[in-house]
């Protein structure tokens, strides 16, 4: 009788020492840093229409003035709906920035932690979800701003001797791309946690398999 020793592989998960994705950490901080700056600044914005004492009234004249008010595609929808509710709406634009900065703010910090190993790094069940709240939040971003950059007027950007010692390009339009892309962003990695295999360490063990031989008579 003899034990036949075999090298078996054992697969078992390892989520603590699991990273993702598995490559683009650098692509994924530099887009962090965007979606941070993107979170404080609508974070600001909505805490400086809290601090305005006048902010509904102000709101008020700032919709009525605008060229996009009294012509464009969206001065029935201004004419029609939010100057004859404009506490309403303003209330809601307060509430609204203030929110979708956090989510931006909070979605950056948790990117950021990713790339980092050890335990603080690690992958958590919470992580998909709140890539896609990201995501959606980028696209609100990015719709809110376009809409008051079509209130406004804007025209999209050219060459302007006025625009010699300011930005080239508004402001208000420069931050739809860049919410577009911290949607995109966030979906990708939505995508990534929600369908990222389980990643395995491959382990030799000895594995003792009992059976009867017959010893053969020389």
């Amino acid at each position: 009788m003899k034990a036949n020793l075999r090298t078996t592989t054992q697969l078992r998960p390892d989520p603590g020492s699991r990273r993702l994705p598995a490559s683009g950490n650098t692509a994924l901080a530099a887009s962090a840093l965007i979606q941070t700056a993107l979170g404080v600044e609508f974070i600001l914005s909505g805490l400086n229409k809290f601090a305005d004492r006048h902010y509904i009234q102000n709101f008020s004249q700032f919709v009525a003035s605008n060229p996009g008010t009294s012509s464009g595609i969206l001065s029935g929808l201004t004419k029609g709906l939010v100057l004859p509710n404009v506490a309403f709406f303003a209330t809601v634009l307060q509430f609204t920035e203030l929110f979708l900065g956090i989510v931006l703010l909070l979605g950056a910090l948790e990117v950021g932690r990713r790339r980092f190993s050890g335990r603080f790094g690690r992958e958590h069940g919470y992580e998909a979800p709140v890539a896609l709240v990201g995501a959606f939040a980028g696209l609100a971003v990015a719709g809110l701003t376009l809409s008051i950059a079509i209130l406004m007027g804007e025209q999209l950007p050219t060459i302007m001797p006025g625009r010699a010692f300011t930005t080239a390009i508004p402001v208000e339009l420069l931050i739809v791309p860049l919410g577009v892309a911290v949607a995109w962003m966030e979906a990708g990695r939505f995508l990534v946690l929600r369908h990222q295999p389980v990643r395995v360490v491959v382990s030799a063990a000895p594995q003792s398999i009992g059976g009867s031989e017959t010893n053969r008579a020389s």
